[in-house]
């Protein structure tokens, strides 16, 4: 994968309000769903002790099974450095698991169904919030045409606005960063994004970390089902500081979504529904 030789007879860049609405309504309805589907996670292990060493080795899965509740989204770790996780191990997650599950059915008592309405009408409205956020917090350029990964692509820059006022959390992480954008063209979809931070960068509130200026960030995006597109990789390389004990540190994390699928809209728990379970072929 990767970028491809341009036609050097291109056509006329598109006109940027049309072509920016339509990117951002995609990125808006990507965000609105984004809970309705379950996926898997490979991600580099980031690893800190009381020394102030904070190092990033060895790589954990996880299945993600998204719940409109945030406290019931379940990380079900299945495997750890290319090791499948124990039976035992498993079952431990699932049984504390379906505990949390138990005790907010109490907690909403009879009122399961509007909590869940609620539940997903906020979720809905914080991915469109923040995909609204950080593209009022940035300033975007159409810069020229490309072809990545056989894909015809508009390339665009993007830099943060001077007086921007971020009051989202993507938004306060979209400001540190500047970078470039390659958009499939017929798609209107975000395909690649490489950004670098023009300033330091907090981790865990400044408390664990921080990294210097220059941290690179790629992000990149495929679609996953029917006229849906959603991350499949990110990755975020840098140098910094541990925080209190001021040791330097390299920082090169990765992570990777797939096998994503569709999830019932009607419950609060999807990993312990059994259409779920009936689809992956398991039981919790």
């Amino acid at each position: 994968m990767g970028f491809d030789a341009v036609n050097p007879a291109q056509e006329p860049l598109p006109e940027a309000d049309a072509f920016f609405k339509a990117v951002r309504d995609n990125l808006i309805r990507a965000e609105r769903v984004n809970h309705l589907y379950a996926y898997r996670e490979r991600r580099t292990d980031i690893h800190t002790n009381p020394f102030g060493r904070l190092g990033t080795d060895g790589t954990s899965l996880f299945e993600v099974y998204p719940s409109v509740i945030r406290s019931l989204t379940y990380r079900r770790l299945i495997e750890r450095n290319g090791t499948p996780v124990s039976a035992r191990d498993r079952a431990a997650q699932d049984s504390e698991y379906r505990a949390r599950v138990a005790e907010v059915q109490r907690d909403a008592g009879g009122n399961a169904r509007r909590l869940l309405d609620e539940q997903d009408a906020a979720a809905r409205q914080r991915g469109q919030r923040a995909v609204e956020d950080v593209a009022n917090t940035l300033a975007f350029r159409i810069d020229r045409r490309d072809v990545y990964d056989g894909v015809p692509t508009i390339v665009v820059a993007f830099a943060p606005k001077p007086r921007a006022s971020p009051v989202t959390r993507q938004g306060r992480i979209a400001e540190r960063f500047a970078g470039t954008i390659w958009v499939a063209e017929a798609a209107a979809e975000v395909m690649r994004l490489e950004a670098k931070s023009i300033d330091d960068i907090s981790i865990g509130f400044g408390i664990v970390a921080r990294l210097s200026e220059g941290t690179t960030a790629i992000v990149t995006r495929r679609a996953v089902d029917a006229d849906l597109w959603m991350p499949v990789e990110l990755s975020l390389t840098g140098r910094g500081r541990a925080a209190f004990f001021l040791r330097r540190l390299t920082v090169d994390f990765r992570t990777e979504w797939f096998d994503y699928r569709r999830l019932p809209a009607d419950v609060l728990a999807p990993f312990l529904d059994a259409r779920v379970q009936r689809e992956s072929g398991r039981r919790p």
